[in-house]
């Protein structure tokens, strides 16, 4: 039996290629000097790829390569991420959210990439209705790390889960994703600035390898995080369990304290844990079931669905 290991990576990050403030190189640096396996550079309609010498290589991540492809004429900011393309992917140019959306996600797929929904609350560009008539994708942002992103919604507006849940329920088959969306490096790190280290997923796979890390995340062989850590974790229609790893202080060594929700169909809450050892048995009624862990910190993580399908 092949053995799996969990690996660190960030998904959405810019750089001086479009909108960042420091290098790709100096980009890459930061992550791997913050304990990151991997990372995805993907620059607004850009094909950032990294070529250097093996001491420089030695510095980054693994980088696996990735574009966000970029709508700028639409009623609303389409913004799509490709990953594993083959090449650079032009943006659609209508004028209508769900046209550039398909457009988009479809130029991904041709390029020999998978596709992510990003963030649908910035600038409360589109929500689940919207996604609902798109084909293709894989992925959505459940948590962005950019301020402007409204990832808990507000005002009869869904939060970035809660378009996950309706989504799900309707028969969309799709991963959650956290991700940075990183732009700002340098200087002053601050709430109201998109700096990097704030959302990731962990993938689950045999190798450090971009086919490995790709094939892990097509499978949903991941999980999301803003800092739980996820030791170990069963995930089939029998059982979900998740062995949490403690958050501890460094002043005291105090451990952090958990509540985990197990959600169905419909965001219909099906059983809470305090356990940071939290199961739950699915049953036919289910639809499908995910999980959210709450850490006394503030940080979350979130399991991707499995879905319950009655024959």
């Amino acid at each position: 039996m092949t053995t799996k290991t969990w690996f660190k990576g960030n998904l959405h990050t810019h750089t001086t290629n479009s909108d960042g403030d420091d290098s790709p190189e100096h980009v890459a640096e930061w992550y791997h000097e913050h304990g990151y396996d991997w990372l995805c550079l993907s620059d607004h309609n850009h094909l950032t790829i990294l070529e250097g010498s093996d001491a420089e290589k030695a510095k980054w991540p693994l980088l696996v390569r990735g574009e966000e492809v970029t709508s700028r004429e639409s009623t609303g900011p389409v913004h799509v991420n490709g990953y594993g393309v083959n090449e650079l992917v032009e943006a659609s140019n209508s004028t209508d959210i769900v046209t550039a959306m398909q457009a988009n996600v479809d130029a991904i797929i041709a390029a020999g990439g998978m596709a992510s929904i990003n963030h649908p609350n910035f600038r409360w560009a589109f929500d689940d209705g919207a996604m609902m008539q798109v084909d293709g994708y894989k992925f959505m942002e459940v948590f962005n790390g950019h301020p402007e992103t409204h990832n808990t919604g507000g005002g009869g507006r869904a939060s970035t889960a809660g378009i996950w849940d309706r989504l799900l329920s309707n028969g969309k088959r799709v991963w959650g994703i956290a991700v940075d969306d990183a732009h700002h490096y340098v200087n002053e790190f601050s709430p109201n600035l998109s700096n990097p280290g704030r959302g990731w997923i962990q993938v689950k796979a045999a190798t450090l390898s971009q086919q490995d890390i790709l094939d892990a995340m097509s499978d949903g062989d991941f999980y999301a995080s803003t800092g739980v850590t996820i030791g170990d974790m069963v995930s089939n229609t029998r059982e979900i369990k998740i062995d949490i790893d403690p958050e501890t202080t460094p002043s005291d060594g105090i451990q952090a304290k958990y509540t985990t929700l197990f959600t169905g169909s419909h965001g219909r809450l099906l059983y809470e844990s305090t356990s940071n050892s939290p199961s739950y048995r699915p049953t036919r009624l289910d639809g499908y079931v995910r999980a959210t862990v709450y850490s006394s910190r503030g940080t979350k993580a979130w399991t991707q669905p499995v879905y319950i399908d009655i024959e």
